[in-house]
């Protein structure tokens, strides 16, 4: 049976409700003269934003979160979520079109984002249970096929703008922030269970706190 959580929000990230792992890393700014409980700090405007490249994407494909767009979210989150973040990257996938590939973290503070398709997309065979709760979740429209041999996912509006840089980027950034206070600046800490849980509630959370902001 369900959790009464989940039937409540049954998109919510799995560890949304677990605050133990955000408290150690809240504590760890703290040290550093950071609160994390702040989104918008008043150093926003003046510390300096991490590098953004952009790659101009492969035939067919676009960076569906422009370098404005990513430079805007950051500038709102503030120093707190990308300090030690070097540069974001906004490249070519070399990944076959019918993988879905969005973005990853390389240490030291370095984020990528890969050119997608634009909406709709169409994928060949079916996504996984996960991938389908990650997709609804950012507001995807997903339909199968009679034969079930392909699937239509199709993004209204912004949502695919906006699950690049909350579901890709500021997942990545929740992992970068653990890398950043465990002293592994250098050196990859294992992505557990726990860690995913927590960029994943991160990710979630920073989303419900810009659209409040937005729509306030």
């Amino acid at each position: 049976m369900l959790a009464a959580s989940r039937v409540r929000a049954p998109y919510e990230p799995r560890g949304s409700q677990d605050r133990s792992l955000e408290r150690r890393v809240a504590r760890a700014f703290k040290e550093d003269g950071i609160l994390l409980e702040s989104p918008a700090l008043p150093l926003a405007q003046e510390a300096p934003l991490p590098r953004i490249v952009v790659q101009p994407p492969r035939a067919g494909h676009c960076h569906p979160a422009s370098k404005a767009a990513i430079e805007e979210l950051l500038r709102f989150f503030g120093p707190a979520c990308y300090y030690g973040l070097r540069r974001i990257e906004l490249v070519q996938g070399n990944h076959r079109d019918d993988r879905l590939v969005f973005g990853r973290l390389v240490v030291p503070g370095r984020i990528i984002l890969y050119d997608q398709r634009p909406s709709p997309w169409t994928i060949a065979g079916a996504l996984t249970a996960d991938q389908l709760e990650v997709l609804c979740r950012a507001g995807a429209l997903p339909e199968t096929t009679t034969a079930g041999l392909h699937m239509t996912v199709v993004w209204p509006g912004e949502t695919l703008r906006d699950f690049l840089r909350f579901d890709v980027l500021m997942h990545e950034i929740g992992h970068h922030m653990i890398q950043q206070y465990k002293g592994k600046r250098t050196l990859r800490v294992a992505r557990s269970k726990d860690h995913e849980q927590w960029a994943d509630a991160f990710a979630y959370r920073c989303r419900c706190v810009y659209q409040k902001a937005v729509a306030g």
